[in-house]
């Protein structure tokens, strides 16, 4: 919008009058908020979708080239522009885990296999661990998440072959994570801190219970935690996402998703009608409060899985349906099959789609008008 200043005639004063005109403060325009961009889907060629940072500005993606490894490529959601950022190693190995709102990465990153912290300004930070000896001369860490403003990062270091969970700050270094659970042999219970809530002070993912490798566990910023089901020694689980405080964690339990809280405990998600009964649901990703859980439900060894959205009004619905609801149109060969990151406020998430037509994945960037989850 312009904004036109006209100018008036103003009459002469007589002749040996001293008299000017009054000055006026000039007119400033007003400060406009930028416009959102138009709510739509675009279908991108990398194979993997990574993160997305909690402004929903920032999308990790990942390639694979025969020279570079793994290369993790920054796409900026507003202007659909993507760049390659940096490398990471053998795509065998190594691999980006989550990505911060000024853009530093979390990975398990180089040879041997480090947990590593990489920023524009610094490049990759390989952050040691607190163990002499790790698993062989391969397995040193591996970092899984980090917190919103990038300062805080978790994940597991190898203990000999048994890993536990870290926590680790620049100030504080490592800071080992209570060990959780119980083993099955002579070796501690394995542990793992997977996903880290924006604020960076809880931690969760999952702690070896008997003969189930991984049962759903939380982590406080004093490095003490507790099991989520305990005396669950049948069903392996993990906790896969987290709210921005660490109020709401979701993740798998058996085949099934869950979300819990202290005051509902451990709830089990509605399943959708158009998955088998065995088909395990992935709750990847969430809102900043909670309130919107997204992820994957289907395994695709068997068939299509299916990308979902959770909420406590609505349930499981499918998330193509809940964008064709809203007015976004899909190419009708393509199905949303997972979400990998969702911005704070659910509005951008990323993830990825199958071509129905050649077989082949996609990943995309979806972009959804406010008000588009609730229920209609």
């Amino acid at each position: 919008m312009k904004h036109l200043v006209f100018l008036f005639a103003i009459p002469l004063a007589a002749c040996g009058d001293n008299v000017e005109p009054p000055i006026e403060p000039p007119i400033e325009p007003p400060i406009e908020p930028p416009v959102a961009p138009t709510p739509g889907i675009q279908f991108l060629d990398f194979p993997i979708a990574i993160d997305l940072s909690p402004d929903g500005k920032i999308a990790v993606f990942e390639s694979v080239t025969l020279e570079d490894g793994a290369v993790a490529h920054f796409h900026d959601t507003i202007t659909g522009d993507s760049m390659p950022v940096t490398t990471i190693g053998d795509p065998t190995r190594n691999v980006a885990t989550g990505v911060s709102n000024a853009g530093a990465l979390s990975a398990l990153h180089g040879t041997p296999t480090q947990a590593g912290r990489w920023t524009a300004a610094t490049d990759w930070l390989d952050l040691g661990s607190p163990h002499a000896v790790g698993c062989g001369i391969d397995e040193v860490a591996g970092a899984f998440d980090l917190s919103s403003d990038g300062e805080v990062v978790v994940g597991l270091a190898w203990n000999g072959c048994t890993p536990d969970a870290f926590r680790w700050t620049a100030t504080t270094g490592f800071v080992r994570l209570q060990i959780l659970g119980t083993p099955f042999n002579e070796n501690p219970p394995i542990n793992r801190a997977t996903v880290i809530s924006d604020d960076g002070r809880i931690a969760a993912g999952f702690a070896q219970n008997g003969g189930v490798d991984r049962s759903p566990t939380v982590w406080r910023a004093d490095g003490t935690g507790f099991m989520l089901v305990p005396d669950n020694f049948d069903e392996p689980g993990e906790v896969l996402s987290i709210d921005a405080d660490g109020r709401t964690v979701a993740g798998q339990l058996g085949f099934d998703g869950f979300v819990w809280t202290v005051g509902t405990g451990l709830v089990r998600l509605p399943r959708l009608d158009v998955v088998l009964p065995n088909d395990p649901m992935f709750p990847n990703a969430m809102s900043a409060d909670g309130s919107l859980i997204f992820g994957g439900l289907g395994s695709a060894f068997f068939t299509i899985p299916v990308a979902f959205v959770w909420s406590a009004d609505a349930g499981t619905r499918a998330l193509g349906d809940v964008v064709a609801a809203a007015g976004i149109e899909l190419p009708a060969n393509m199905v949303l099959s997972n979400v990998s990151g969702a911005s704070a406020d659910g509005s951008v998430v990323i993830g990825d789609a199958t071509d129905l037509d050649t077989g082949f994945g996609k990943t995309y960037v979806l972009r959804m008008p406010a008000g588009a989850y609730a229920v209609r």
